[in-house]
Parts: structure tokens; C-alpha cells; sequence
């Protein structure tokens, strides 16, 4: 993937990350179309994975694709076979990486970048 569409890809993940620890279920459904009840299945598996009030975030960008570090990127970057792009992002409890890992799809659609929550899991 390239720098720029690193740099999109990884703002929209931000902001992703940020409303489902905001418990945003609006702003999930209106830029990323994860209706209500998906968007409570995502907390419920957050509440799984992290203690109550925990701030859930990801790396710093300057950060998130570097390979050095633990010789796996705390987003890894995957094609697919639907001609779309794979990230696996870690997910970070309180500034510190964690162990969850947020699945997620990056496709072009109309000349937009779309990113769709697939799952959490290790």
C-alpha cells in the first residue's frame, strides 16, 4: 500500500477506533454503516477483551507500519482476494499495545476509501 493511501487508511482507522471507544454508535453508522446492533456486539466484545474505562486506541502513525518493531507492524497490511486491502490492527489499552486485534477491509468505492469493521479477535 502506499504512503498516502497508508495515511488515509490509517485516519479512517482512527477514527473508527475512536468512536467505538466514544461508544459512538451515530457516528459508526453514519461514516462507517455499522448499524446499532453490530455496533453493540463491538462493544461487548471490547468489554471481553479490556477492563471498563479502559481507552482503547491504536499506534501513532509514525509508528503503526513499522516493521522493527516485534518484526510484526502494529498494522499489517494484506491483500485480499476482493481486490481490497486487509488491515490487521492492534488494538492499544491505555496508551500500551494489547492483545486484541481489530480486523478490518479498505476498498476504493467512487473514488473514496471505505473502511468496513470485519471482527476482533487475537
Amino acid at each position: 500500500m502506499s504512503a498516502p493511501i497508508n495515511h488515509q487508511a490509517y485516519a479512517k482507522t482512527k477514527l473508527l477506533v475512536e468512536a467505538i471507544d466514544r461508544r459512538d454508535s451515530s457516528t459508526l453508522e453514519q461514516n462507517f454503516g455499522i448499524s446499532s446492533s453490530v455496533a453493540d456486539e463491538i462493544y461487548e466484545c471490547i468489554e471481553d477483551y479490556f477492563v471498563k474505562d479502559t481507552k482503547i486506541s491504536i499506534a501513532p502513525e509514525e509508528k503503526a507500519f513499522d516493521l522493527s518493531i516485534k518484526g510484526r507492524p502494529y498494522i499489517d497490511v494484506y491483500e485480499t482476494n476482493k481486490k481490497a486491502i486487509g488491515l490487521e490492527c492492534v488494538l492499544f489499552a491505555d496508551g500500551a499495545p494489547g492483545e486484541a486485534i481489530l480486523h478490518l477491509e479498505v476498498s476504493e468505492v467512487n473514488g473514496m476509501l471505505m473502511v468496513y469493521c470485519k471482527y476482533i479477535g487475537f
